[in-house]
Order: structure tokens, then C-alpha cells, then sequence
């Protein structure tokens, strides 16, 4: 899921996902589009639909006494409670990229609520890093056919920022390197 959610890379009037005020850029990941969230009302459907299914089986194995049919039962509850909630939550994940001075915090956030924060330190002796990634073999651009030229596997870029001990983190990551290149401009 992490190529879905786009970051920002041009000051737009329309657009509040970019900030640049006094030296401090703000950047925030867009959602999901608009389709994504149509899966999902289908999904809920489906899933209401088995739950009502499912409610009476349930109810009755919860009354009676097999200790293992109790554990699944429950089980199956867990599923249809926080499996729904995680599905959410992918919809409602951003990723916030916040630059001042030679400091760039990665925040991570789920319901607007910050999960995980990491602040890193970026000037000329260590700058970020692009590198491209190529998961599987490029067949259709290893036969040169004209016809399968729309389905060659171009793979992905990654930007990288090098934390005080040595670790590596993800900035961002795009399909589009001059994506990635405005990315590290804008960020430097």
C-alpha cells in the first residue's frame, strides 16, 4: 500500500497537503482515491451480511459448554470486530513529512493520532538517498516486443535519510524517479 499514498511535491492554492512557511516545509501524504473507498462500503456489506449470517450459530455455541468450540467462536467474533477497524485504518493513514532547517521528522499517523515519529538530520555530509528498486525479472523488456512494451516492469524508487547510528529510513518511495528527484529538491 505504500506506493498509494502520494505525497505532495508543488505549492498548489487549492491544495492544503503543502506548507511552506519561513523555512519550514510541512508535507502530508493524499488518501486513498475516492474508488478505494467504494471497495470498501462493498466489503463492510459483505461483511454485515455475514455476521447476520452468522449470529445465531454463534450465539448458540457460545451457550453451550465444548471449551475449544467457545475459543473459536470467539475467534470468529475477533475477526469480524477488529478486522473491519484495521481495514480503516489503512484509509486513514498519512504520513506527514515535516523539514526545519536541517531537521526532517517522518510522522506516521492512524485516525489522526501519531503512531510512530523519527527525526533525522539532513545537510551536505548526509544527504538523502535515492535508490531504485527492481522486485522481479523485466521479461517484457528482456524479449524487446513493441506490443509488451505496457507491460514492462519499471520498478520503484526510495528515498532514504541516514539516522545518527548508522540506520537507514524511508522518506518515500514512488514508481516515478523525477517524482523522487523533485521530492529530495524540495526536501534539501
Amino acid at each position: 500500500m505504500g506506493l498509494m499514498f502520494q505525497m505532495p511535491l508543488e505549492e498548489n492554492d487549492l491544495d492544503d497537503r503543502i506548507e511552506v512557511r519561513n523555512g519550514h516545509i510541512r508535507l502530508r501524504s493524499y488518501g486513498l482515491p475516492m474508488i478505494f473507498w467504494g471497495y470498501l462500503g462493498a466489503a463492510f456489506t459483505v461483511i454485515i451480511f455475514m455476521i447476520l449470517a452468522i449470529y445465531g450459530p454463534i450465539q448458540s455455541i457460545l451457550a453451550g459448554d465444548d471449551a475449544i468450540n467457545k475459543i473459536i467462536a470467539y475467534a470468529v467474533l475477533g475477526i469480524f470486530i477488529f478486522g473491519p477497524i484495521i481495514a480503516l485504518a489503512f484509509y486513514f493513514y498519512e504520513k506527514e513529512l515535516i523539514k526545519y532547517e536541517d531537521q526532517l521528522t517522518i510522522k506516521h499517523k492512524v485516525f489522526f493520532i501519531p503512531v510512530k515519529s523519527t527525526t533525522v538530520t539532513i545537510n551536505e555530509k548526509n544527504p538523502l538517498r535515492l535508490e531504485h528498486l527492481l522486485d522481479s525479472p523485466n521479461v517484457a523488456k528482456m524479449r524487446q516486443e513493441k506490443s509488451m512494451s505496457g507491460f514492462e516492469n519499471r520498478g520503484y524508487y526510495q528515498v532514504f535519510a541516514k539516522l545518527n547510528n548508522g540506520r537507514e529510513v524511508l522518506v518515500d518511495r514512488n514508481s516515478q524517479k523525477r517524482e523522487m528527484r523533485k521530492l529530495i529538491d524540495l526536501l534539501s
